[in-house]
């Protein structure tokens, strides 16, 4: 079989795995990866998605190889649109579940059989406010000299290395506790604020 023909097959089943791992980066948290785990992680997905195809599909392929009906004709594959549709839904799901997993903390199941005690997140950043924080929260952030600032959490950076906040109707609280709203929009509290503490507070009345 030419060397051509053998690239395109192996680029064809690894296509849909890096395809899946780059979606699922594009809409989970996660954390930094190597070069080597990018090509683990997409080899992984095109194990899953091949399996799931050729299980529906009832052992077929996406593509046909003819072989040569002369000595002097080359190998061909034959593509067939419909599979490779079914084959781009399947890449397309599996890379929805696999951010729904990170996302919603897949490894809730093996932390109740006590297997783990990690979650699928990228941090205890990523826990507290993907878990904890409720819509609109409101937040009392403690920053370095003992200021702090109350409003409502609007954005929090994707990494706890960078400790971004973005706050909403916020307010600098006083040593005797009382607030002075701050004129704007909001207030962006970036890591070189260095806050010391956040504080999920419930609304006023609960």
């Amino acid at each position: 079989m030419p060397t051509s023909v053998v690239a395109l097959e192996i680029l064809l089943i690894l296509l849909p795995g890096f395809a899946a791992a780059y979606v699922v980066q594009l809409l989970a948290l996660r954390g930094a990866q190597s070069d080597l785990e990018k090509v683990i992680e997409a080899c992984l997905y095109s194990c899953l998605i091949y399996a799931s195809f050729v299980l529906l599909a009832r052992g077929a392929l996406p593509f046909d190889i003819i072989p040569p009906k002369l000595p002097a004709t080359d190998t061909l594959i034959q593509w067939h649109r419909n599979r490779l549709a079914g084959l781009a839904v399947l890449t397309f799901c599996w890379a929805v579940l696999g951010a729904i997993y990170v996302n919603r903390n897949g490894n809730w199941l093996f932390q109740r059989l006590r297997i783990t005690e990690r979650t699928a997140r990228r941090s205890i950043w990523n826990d507290i406010f993907q878990c904890e924080a409720s819509r609109d929260q409101i937040v009392q952030v403690e920053l370095e000299g003992g200021r702090s600032i109350l409003g409502v959490l609007k954005y929090y950076s994707d990494a706890a290395e960078d400790n971004s906040l973005y706050i909403t109707q916020a307010s600098w609280v006083d040593a005797k506790g009382e607030t002075i709203p701050i004129p704007g929009a909001g207030i962006l509290l970036t890591k070189n604020a260095n806050i010391q503490s956040i504080s999920l507070l419930n609304p006023a009345g609960k």
